[in-house]
């Protein structure tokens, strides 16, 4: 199993994270741009991702909530600013309340995320942008980096089982 790469830039208040998989870019895409894909390895277990809805195009957005183990659930909306099919996209990405309105409390985040081909694979590149260092420090305390390796080790497992089913 291929590790995540993961760069941190307080300056810049960013941080990017990169990790190889031995599929074809269409499949790494697909699995990030399918409501019913997502909810297969986008939450860290035993958390799961639930998608309220899902409008891929640019001024589109995926409303999700992560169910908790003990039934709590934590609201999130990503709207999209721009895609480059099969190739990237961007968007802003916060929590939000259960109609999808913007909560406070909490910073948002601006992604890009990029599917380069690499020899018969792809190279993910998501590159999360905050609005300060401060709220850059606030997401990763809260585990961001940990639950998101956790997802990308869900999704690399259930695309090698696709691969062998």
């Amino acid at each position: 199993m291929n590790q995540t790469i993961f760069r941190k830039d307080a300056e810049k208040a960013t941080f990017v994270a990169e990790r190889v998989f031995a599929v074809a870019p269409d499949r790494v895409w697909e699995a990030h741009t399918k409501g019913e894909r997502l909810g297969e390895w986008w939450a860290p277990k035993p958390w799961k991702a639930m998608t309220q809805s899902l409008d891929f195009r640019e001024g589109g957005s995926w409303r999700y909530y992560m169910l908790g183990p003990d039934g709590t659930k934590s609201y999130c909306r990503i709207d999209y600013r721009s895609i480059d099919p099969g190739k990237s996209f961007s968007g802003d990405d916060y929590f939000c309340d259960e109609n999808g309105e913007r909560t406070t409390d909490m910073p948002n985040m601006a992604w890009k995320t990029e599917f380069l081909a690499e020899g018969d694979g792809t190279r993910l590149v998501s590159t999360v942008v905050f609005p300060s260092a401060d709220d850059l420090e606030k997401i990763l305390s809260l585990g961001m980096q940990e639950g998101y390796s956790m997802a990308l080790d869900q999704l690399e497992g259930l695309l090698a089982s696709e691969d062998q089913g």
